[in-house]
């Protein structure tokens, strides 16, 4: 264990060292170190005015042998240096060349490459929008530009590039669910084949913006193109359902379907002013199993009264203003339930409060209704219109007698018929 964590030490030591031992300088602006992978260190200056690396050793004073190499580490020239104590700095610096000091076999030599980046600037020189079938979805940008390739040799001789990145930039929306609302959002994407540039497509008119690359950024001198405004076409719907109904105590549901009637407000929200049109529109499963239209509502914002049983589908689409991209991914879903009613055979008024004290149907679905109290000898005691509601056993203020009395009860289904229902109801221990 002491000996793994030795050997540990020792190697986090040596990669310090490597990392600290060249200083490159010169050129206008700070150099750059692009790359230190697999014992070199990859270097770019902006001109070569005053350019110089240093080498520094950790204690050894010996004398430093400075070499170049063009492709090959071990086909190296040997090149001049000054040394002052245990630093030597090489001052004859040329660009595209490897620079090291020690050995090739040694496994602590580290390695130096030299580019002049002012020689391999990017030059654009145009950039447009391409739009493909599938431009509702994303978008390609066709680059007109002059990317030279920033090539350097491993001390191996592999030949290697660095990757050049550039930065795209541009505007579109996003939906804040919340709010309820479409708020601006810039984009950005860091670009590295320029030759192949795909983005999602932006929801509102815009520019892209191409910058760098991130090398010229750093040196200041970073070129900047942008296409002419893209004028948007693609779109991204949301809709809404808010059900304006609260079940009665006495109303009972279906599992998994409502009680009709239901009145639904859709309303419908879409990147505008890409938008163009709003369509809503509803269907009904028929018995085949076919979805068959219903109602067809151009705007924004649709109500509907379900007021028949079975499986509805409300369809939101929205159409772009140029006619080109629809999307139609919101979708609702309705169920109405049966039209059911069941009546108690006795309550008891004015006996327990909130207990049986009330004459009321227990229903499901019903579109239509009235309810007609009679006595005995057929006159008509008390009549309502609302399902949710009852009879409390009074008439003109008063307890009606204990006995039988009958109700008739005129309502209308979600199949669209009308029904009666006649019976007698058991009033119990009313009082007077």
């Amino acid at each position: 264990m002491k000996r793994h964590i030795f050997l540990f030490f020792y190697f986090f030591s040596f990669a310090s060292v490597f990392a600290q031992q060249y200083v490159v300088g010169g050129g206008s602006g700070t150099p750059l170190l692009a790359r230190s992978a697999n014992k070199i260190e990859v270097w770019l200056l902006y001109g070569m005015n005053g350019a110089q690396i240093s080498y520094t050793t950790p204690s050894s004073t010996e004398r430093h042998q400075w070499y170049r190499y063009a492709t090959k580490a071990n086909e190296a020239v040997p090149v001049e240096s000054t040394q002052t104590g245990t630093t030597s700095i090489v001052t004859d610096v040329q660009e595209g060349y490897g620079y090291f000091v020690g050995a090739t076999n040694d496994p602590s030599t580290g390695y130096v490459w030299i580019i002049d980046y002012s020689k391999y600037l990017p030059v654009f020189h145009s950039l447009h929008v391409n739009e493909g079938d599938d431009k509702c979805s994303k978008l390609r940008l066709n680059t007109n530009a002059d990317v030279p390739e920033l090539k350097y040799y491993t001390s191996t001789g592999v030949l290697s590039t660095l990757t050049r990145k550039f930065t795209l930039s541009y505007a579109t929306l996003e939906w804040l669910s919340e709010s309820l609302v479409f708020a601006p959002k810039d984009e950005s994407m860091v670009v590295e084949n320029l030759s192949v540039i795909e983005v999602k497509a932006p929801l509102k008119d815009t520019d892209f913006v191409l910058t760098g690359d991130e090398y010229a950024e750093h040196f200041s001198v970073g070129k900047t193109i942008s296409t002419p405004v893209y004028q948007a076409v693609a779109l991204e719907a949301h809709g809404i359902d808010t059900r304006n109904k609260e079940k009665a105590p006495n109303e009972f549901e279906e599992q998994g379907a409502g009680s009709a009637p239901i009145h639904i407000t859709f309303n419908g929200y879409a990147n505008d002013p890409v938008s163009g049109m709003y369509i809503w529109k509803i269907f009904k499963l028929d018995k085949n199993g076919n979805w068959i239209s219903v109602v067809r509502y151009p705007d924004k914002n649709m109500s509907y009264n379900f007021v028949e049983d079975g499986d509805f589908r409300v369809d939101l689409e929205v159409i772009d203003r140029k006619s080109v991209c629809v999307d139609s991914s919101q979708t609702f879903s309705v169920k109405i339930g049966d039209t059911e009613i069941k009546v108690p055979k006795a309550f008891s008024p004015g006996s327990s409060s909130g207990a049986n004290d009330e004459f009321r149907v227990s229903y499901t679905s019903v579109v239509n209704f009235k309810c007609t109290i009679f006595n005995r000898w057929g006159t008509k005691l008390y009549e309502w219109n609302d399902p949710a509601k009852g009879w409390d056993g009074r008439v003109n203020g008063r307890f009606v007698p204990t006995g039988v009395y009958f109700y008739i009860i005129q309502y209308k289904g979600t199949d669209g018929k009308n029904k009666t229902k006649k019976g007698s109801v058991n009033v119990l221990r009313a009082k007077y």
